[in-house]
């Protein structure tokens, strides 16, 4: 089994050191690390350069996260595909376990492990000592799997997900798409293929810095939005209704998130107009009554009204094990 890790690498000149050592370190070595310099201009390209040759190092304009792991994905030779951002860092047995868990269930179409959060632009102390190997996964049905991802997605990051290449060709050209959505795009293609396998087991650590708790909520969901705009077809074309009732679910519940953080913004017309929706896209009673409910509540006063959430994520100061 060849494994391939990719890594898209955007002015990541304060993490993409510990990121790459990190895979160096692993009790099974991957048979090539690709990371692509998505146009950086910070000194990102000079940190790859003295990383050569045990890292490909490739580079275009910046283009966006999405492309740059399509780029990737093409370029990769590994059977197996092995996604990591540029600022976080596996525990030394993530592809040790990985592949184990490849090897045990063949069947499952992607391999997705659990995390850890850590603050700051520091290196993550794993506790070596204290890791089990012995695995107790998880296999996730389609349907279950669209459930559980809208509604805890930090549980499926790329960081910690393993998928065939094979599988990726059934994707087409482009299993990423929308830049800054790109994961949850990906995150709704593989449901329709087969079953997923989750392992509990934090074999990988989420760097959380200023930046991400800065992100801006609203953006990222209107994004994700359009992300399912996009799949929709997809999932019409299906001869399996439980799956696409799933979707629908999903989409409408994106869509009410992003009409409460358009309330948050003030955007009133244009949040009545994603509570409509969402009422639209699913016949799911349940759905349909939480949707209504937000619809009721924004036409009440201000006073009356819930507090909205904020556009944006606010900073934490919190730092551990830098």
């Amino acid at each position: 089994m060849k494994i391939s890790v990719i890594i898209p690498a955007y002015n990541a000149e304060a993490t993409i050191e510990a990121t790459l050592n990190s895979v160096l370190s692993q009790t099974v070595p991957p048979h090539e690390i690709l990371v692509l310099d998505d146009g950086s201009t910070d000194n990102t390209g000079i940190i790859l350069e003295s990383y050569k040759p045990y890292v490909t190092v490739l580079r275009l304009s910046n283009q966006g996260v999405a492309h740059a792991r399509n780029y990737l994905c093409e370029r990769a030779r590994g059977d197996i595909i092995a996604f990591l951002d540029a600022d976080d860092i596996w525990h030394p047995c993530y592809l040790e376990v990985q592949s184990r868990l490849i090897e045990d269930y063949p069947d499952a179409i992607a391999y997705f492990t659990e995390h850890e959060n850590f603050y700051g632009y520091g290196n993550y102390q794993w506790n070596t000592e204290s890791v089990d190997l012995k695995i107790s996964p998880e296999l996730i049905k389609p349907v279950s799997f669209i459930k559980r991802y809208n509604k805890t997605p930090m549980n499926f990051q790329m960081s910690g997900c393993c998928i065939p290449k094979k599988v990726l060709a059934m994707m087409g050209r482009e299993p990423f798409r929308i830049s800054g959505a790109e994961d949850t795009y990906f995150n709704h293609l593989i449901p329709l293929l087969g079953y997923i396998l989750y392992n509990p087991m934090p074999l990988y650590a989420y760097r959380i810095t200023s930046s991400t708790l800065s992100a801006k909520r609203l953006k990222n969901s209107l994004l994700i939005i359009n992300a399912f705009q996009l799949l929709e077809e997809r999932y019409k074309k299906i001869n399996n209704s439980e799956l696409y009732s799933a979707f629908k679910m999903a989409f409408a519940l994106r869509n009410r998130v992003g009409g409460k953080f358009l309330m948050g913004a003030g955007r009133i017309p244009d949040a009545r107009r994603k509570f409509r929706e969402s009422i639209k896209v699913t016949s799911n009673p349940v759905s349909i009554a939480k949707s209504l409910a937000l619809l009721f509540l924004s036409y009440m006063p201000t006073p009356l009204q819930p507090k909205w959430p904020s556009s944006y994520r606010e900073s934490k100061s919190q730092t551990r094990r830098p």
